[in-house]
């Protein structure tokens, strides 16, 4: 049983794995059972598995909104300028670079729209690192390449290897299709029954000067479930989005001009329009909307915090965070308290909005801990000081639960170990393991001496206590 329950958890492991993402955010591979779905004819969201568009080169910079305020795709398929570069593989700040295609999804390779002029190719390697369109830098232009327009006919190729992609080498390569006049777009589906194995993909332009200047692209595909549910945690975040604390799911008051991709904004979307108040109630107009799942008094935050009690330490201190109920998910301006709560009490039943921060790790000889972040993006975390509790709260320093945690002997436990060592009278064993009477005297003499003194200082304090009460009236 032991055995099969490893299996298990390794599996599940192995599933969760999370990827680098061309689009920002990583996509999860699992293993789903079940066929893509044609969204006008079914009614799928694609979110469920209904077919949609991925630009090859993610989402539009600066945005193009569509109809539902949401950032669209960028299938421009061209040479890179030198400023921005597609994912080739390389190793970025957060492991090799790929594009995720996520299952479901059509990957599209576009002539670029208006194009004029002698393309400007920048051979240094160093902007291969990774694509940034907001960077501005003096370059050689080279106006040697082929023009590539919305008329231009390119051929996609399917390399065979990483090695042939890098080395832009055709041996055993298969094309994909040819961009023309009449016909702008190849289009690259992934397999549609759903299996995503994590095996990578490259593409590259049939023209060896094209590929040696950076047109082509490292793909690797996702599942679309877990890629929708992971931005829609977002939405779950406890304190919650300022798109649920002003009631803008649907994107009106601020558009999703983000770069990831529609997947994503999708995912949140629907999320959050699950756990968003009424649109018709005031706190809308005042941005001070809780979503359910920061209330105890719902479905969705009751399971929610029911469940999350039962993964507690109590002999951990943390920060209850957000008590006062102000802060969104990335604003930092909530209540914080490392002193009275515990995190079984920290919670929307306490407090909506109230959300409680584990310490992680802890200075014994400061009496700090370091206990969670702030806000989703913060960059440092909140450092809790018990020190300055008050001395009788939870994890003050009267109580010997920070101790304990700190792993410090509780100070008047050793205060009394000491007396304890200092007042035990000890008889000294001679040579002979016989008492020493000349020890036993001395110590006789030293009680009586100390019983006399206890007298004499019983007999003068009365006395004493009148001359100090009298200098107080």
């Amino acid at each position: 049983m032991t055995v099969i329950t490893t299996l298990l958890a390794v599996i599940v492991a192995a599933a969760l794995f999370i990827t680098s993402s061309h689009d920002g955010i990583g996509g999860l591979f699992l293993v789903a059972n079940a066929e893509c779905m044609d969204a006008e004819s079914s009614g799928a969201s694609i979110t469920e598995g209904a077919w949609n568009v991925m630009g090859v080169n993610g989402t539009m910079d600066p945005p193009v909104l569509d109809e539902n305020n949401i950032n669209t795709q960028d299938s421009t398929w061209t040479i890179p300028d030198g400023i921005w570069s597609y994912p080739h593989g390389e190793m970025g700040d957060y492991g090799p670079r790929y594009m995720t295609q996520y299952t479901c999804s059509k990957l599209q390779f576009c002539n670029p729209k208006g194009g004029s002029g002698d393309v400007d190719v920048d051979t240094n390697a160093s902007t291969a690192g990774g694509r940034d369109r907001g960077r501005s830098r003096s370059r050689d232009r080279h106006r040697s390449r082929q023009l590539v327009d919305e008329f231009s006919e390119q051929e996609v190729m399917q390399m065979a290897s990483k090695q042939a992609f890098d080395e832009c080498d055709y041996t055993e390569a298969l094309s994909m299709g040819t961009t023309n006049a009449t016909n702008a777009c190849v289009i690259i589906s992934p397999k549609d029954d759903l299996t995503a194995e994590g095996e990578m993909e490259y593409y590259a332009s049939a023209v060896k000067d094209h590929c040696l200047a950076g047109q082509k692209i490292a793909v690797t595909v996702g599942d679309h479930d877990s890629q929708a549910s992971s931005c829609g945690s977002i939405a779950r975040h406890i304190p919650a989005s300022d798109r649920l604390r002003n009631c803008d799911c649907n994107f009106d008051k601020k558009p999703f001009g983000a770069r990831y991709s529609t997947l994503c904004a999708v995912g949140y979307q629907e999320e959050c329009f699950a756990l968003m108040a009424d649109a018709e109630d005031d706190c809308c107009e005042s941005d001070t909307c809780f979503s359910k799942m920061e209330l105890f008094d719902t479905d969705e935050g009751k399971e929610y915090e029911l469940n999350r009690r039962t993964d507690c330490n109590d002999d951990i201190p943390g920060n209850c965070y957000n008590m006062d109920g102000v802060a969104n998910d990335l604003s930092e301006d909530g209540s914080t308290d490392c002193c009275s709560q515990t995190c079984r009490t920290c919670g929307s039943e306490l407090a909506s909005g109230a959300v409680w921060e584990t310490c992680t790790s802890n200075t014994p000889s400061e009496m700090t801990a370091t206990c969670g972040r702030l806000s989703r993006y913060a960059q440092t975390e909140h450092i809790c000081d018990f020190t300055n509790c008050p001395v009788d709260s939870v994890w003050g320093t009267s109580n010997t639960a920070i101790y304990d945690y700190m792993g410090l002997e509780y100070p008047d436990a050793a205060a009394t170990t000491t007396d304890t060592e200092t007042t035990t009278d000890t008889e000294t064993p001679d040579t002979n393991g016989s008492v020493d009477e000349s020890s036993a005297a001395s110590i006789t003499t030293t009680t009586t001496t100390t019983l006399a003194s206890i007298i004499n200082v019983l007999v003068v304090l009365p006395t004493t206590v009148l001359v100090i009460g009298t200098a107080f009236l």
